[in-house]
């Protein structure tokens, strides 16, 4: 059977081979990148101001297991500086592109500005929009572009309607599930998903591990 895989998670979970988890990393000069541990590493838009960007960077692309660069991306309403935001944004877009890892993508009421980059950056690699709230016309303009994927968690708790709604929307190859900064493991979150859209447990967790398999590889 195929293992639960979260997508993105702050919390360490690991030890079971039923799961599937990348635990975020927030780029600092002190954190250690030598983990055992599948990770992504980014400056998430909160922290422009206060952190350095780069001196992590390079030991960590040589660790197999950094699988994504993120979280990362913009925030309109706890961030700071918008252009900052994007300034730092399209860096580790171009670190994305150059080393070929996926990112996981952080927005609020950022999308129209997320689709505008992913076009003037002509990027390629795959995006994960974490933690996704956003209404049926967001969804569908966001899944207009391809290797753009979005990721349910909280959402399927506190809005069941539009969960719902997301989840007949969200084509199964296109679609993960996190549980972010929650201590409510991943298993609730699919269990959750599947009463909700009427799947399966066991067919939720075939296809998000497909997807998963397809963007990063076999582990």
């Amino acid at each position: 059977m195929s293992p639960f895989v979260n997508i993105h998670t702050h919390n360490n979970h690991i030890g079971n081979k039923e799961f599937i988890e990348i635990i975020n990393i927030d780029v600092d000069d002190s954190v250690n990148v030598d983990v055992p541990f599948l990770y992504s590493l980014g400056l998430h838009p909160w922290n422009v101001e206060t952190k350095e960007f780069m001196a992590s960077w390079f030991h960590a692309l040589g660790n197999s297991n950094l699988k994504a660069i993120g979280e990362c991306g913009l925030d309109r309403v706890h961030g700071s500086d918008l252009e900052k935001q994007k300034y730092f944004f399209i860096r580790q877009i171009e670190i994305s592109e150059q080393y070929h890892k996926p990112m996981i993508i952080h927005s609020v009421k950022t999308y129209s500005d997320i689709i505008s980059i992913r076009k003037e950056t002509k990027a390629k690699m795959p995006w994960i929009i974490h933690g996704f709230q956003g209404n049926e016309q967001i969804c569908i303009q966001l899944l207009r572009h391809n290797d753009i994927y979005l990721s349910l968690g909280e959402v399927l708790f506190k809005n069941a309607a539009r969960a719902t709604q997301l989840l007949k929307l969200i084509s199964q190859e296109r679609l993960f599930f996190e549980t972010d900064v929650s201590e409510r493991s991943i298993v609730e979150v699919y269990e959750k998903a599947a009463l909700l859209s009427g799947r399966s447990l066991d067919e939720l967790r075939s296809d998000i591990f497909n997807n998963f398999v397809k963007i990063f590889g076999k582990i």
